[in-house]
């Protein structure tokens, strides 16, 4: 018998709700990707073509955030099996 949440991202992905699915489980696990520290001080508030949005509360974790992003990308697709992220943009 076939899990039912294979069935259910089969029905979605026929009506093209398969890519916002994906997005939101980025956005969902990404305490557990970025660690409690790091999303304490950045939150996940976007994925738009491939950019993670990350809205980031001062200036010193801006600056780690943007000497980490290429680390966080490479840990986001890698978690997930496959490139979700190519991009993180801070706001």
């Amino acid at each position: 018998m076939e899990p039912i949440a294979e069935i259910i991202r089969r029905v979605l992905s026929r009506k093209g709700l398969e890519k916002g699915i994906k997005e939101a489980e980025v956005l969902g696990k990404w305490p557990q990707i970025a660690g409690t520290v790091l999303a304490n001080h950045a939150e996940a508030v976007a994925i738009e073509k491939g950019i993670l949005f990350l809205r980031v509360m001062d200036s010193a974790w801006r600056n780690e955030l943007s000497l980490l992003s290429e680390e966080l990308i490479k840990k986001i697709n890698d978690d997930f099996g496959e490139k979700r992220v190519n991009r993180i943009h801070l706001i």
